[in-house]
């Protein structure tokens, strides 16, 4: 596993970039950019957070708001943002100016410098929790050496999920490469007609991103070497010989040998998770976040869930899993300029990695990200993530590299054949060199 160090802010501080409009006051006073996290006095009782979340939120995560809610005196109104569309619906309402109390956001750099964080969000950096992250810390919510986002888990894990049943018929083992997918696929068709090989969900943009880049740059991005070299300017992601446009090949190759659903470009995120479950897909590139989902689809009978469904490391050469901060149990305090508000956001951010994290991680039943917590007893599905993960993880490599955030929608057009992996790759050389530029303005 590669996890950051000082060079994983090649760009610095300058890197502020996408939305960078003024916070709506919460109080009497003015939002103010830089601001410390301040533990100073007793936190306020009786106040009424906003915070805006995912509805992808585990059970676990819902009864930790509640948790908070009974130890604090304080009241936690969740404005649910839906995990279909999270990143485009959170970015539009940024960019009205509207702010909640306590965001759920992406911890990727890029994610945290879309939203502006060393601008528009208080700096963390001096709570107890940043020592117990350790070098998630600098990851997660980092920008310029400062912590602006607290991360308690799960990591979000991606990699390939398998049907066991639809790989037993075939007489098949999960895959470890992406020549081992294109193979598979092959035998796939002919043994097990009207099981889909891979379910690709374009209709919700966001998951083509997946399979088409992030899994196949796994073992590229080791020791973050790959977006090293597209910060320093050594590599293009436009190289029609690099591994960026390497990827985005041979996941068009998957989509020319007909190894996707039908519906490939209108199929969303929760059809993709009840395919594989159902058999009706054979595998599915996806993250660990969509294990709750999954189990959701299977009525909350992780027995059964666990029975199905394996899940496996792949990259472009050997088995290897690609991590990233989750959305789901990150968090960050917007400045609002509302004194006392943010004051009890920070007493939640304490909560949520102190007195509250323990029986978190209990019930959750995750990998904790924080130190001196056990892992609990993990669910089948899940000793198979952490398993692959332990076996090798490489940081996402898109973490770090700005402006891709443009990469759902044109991942999408790939997998609907309305432009080249060529065509893909320029543009997002190109949406990263505005990025760039744009930062130094």
């Amino acid at each position: 596993m590669s996890r950051s160090s000082g060079r994983s802010r090649v760009l610095g501080a300058a890197l502020v970039i996408g939305l960078t409009v003024s916070a709506c006051s919460g109080g009497g006073t003015a939002a103010q950019a830089g601001k410390v996290a301040s533990t100073d006095g007793a936190a306020p009782k009786g106040v009424t957070l906003t915070l805006w979340h995912n509805t992808a939120d585990s059970q676990a995560l819902l009864d930790l708001y509640k948790a908070y809610e009974k130890k604090s005196g304080n009241t936690i109104k969740l404005v649910d943002i839906p995990a279909d569309s999270f990143p485009s619906t959170v970015q539009t309402k940024w960019a009205t100016g509207a702010r909640p109390d306590i965001l759920e956001w992406h911890g990727n750099q890029t994610d945290a410098l879309s939203l502006n964080a060393a601008g528009t969000m208080l700096d963390l950096s001096e709570l107890p929790f940043v020592q117990k992250e350790g070098d998630l810390a600098d990851v997660s919510g980092s920008v310029d050496g400062k912590t602006y986002a607290a991360t308690i888990g799960p990591l979000s894990i991606s990699g390939i999920f398998y049907n066991k049943q639809v790989f037993e018929k075939a007489g098949l083992e999960p895959p470890q490469t992406y020549a081992d997918l294109a193979a598979d696929c092959k035998v796939l068709k002919a043994k097990t007609p009207g099981v889909a090989p891979i379910f690709e969900a374009g209709g919700s943009q966001w998951p083509p991103q997946i399979l088409s880049a992030f899994n196949y740059l796994a073992d590229t991005n080791e020791n973050q070497t790959y977006d090293t070299a597209v910060l320093t300017g050594k590599a293009e992601l436009s190289d029609a010989n690099g591994p960026f446009v390497a990827g985005l090949t041979a996941y068009d190759q998957l989509r020319k040998a007909g190894c996707f659903n039908a519906d490939r470009t209108t199929a969303k995120w929760e059809d993709q998770m009840k395919a594989v479950l159902d058999g009706k897909a054979a595998m599915v590139a996806q993250n660990s976040d969509s294990i709750g989902l999954l189990n959701a689809d299977a009525n909350g009978d992780t027995a059964k869930a666990d029975a199905a469904v394996g899940f496996v490391g792949v990259s472009a050469t050997k088995a290897v899993t690609t991590y990233a901060p989750s959305p789901l149990g990150t968090y960050y305090v917007p400045s609002t300029g509302d004194s006392q508000k943010e004051r009890a956001a920070v007493d939640f951010i304490e909560f949520v990695t102190g007195d509250g994290y323990a029986d978190y991680v209990a019930e959750a039943k995750i990998i904790p990200t924080l130190s001196g917590v056990t892992t609990p007893e993990l669910q089948g599905l899940l000793q198979d993530v952490k398993k692959a993960y332990d076996q090798g993880s490489t940081l996402s490599f898109n973490s770090e590299i700005p402006g891709f955030g443009n990469f759902g929608p044109e991942s999408s057009k790939l997998l609907a054949a309305q432009e080249t992996p060529q065509q893909t790759a320029k543009k997002m050389q190109a949406f990263y060199q505005q990025a760039a530029a744009a930062a130094k303005q």
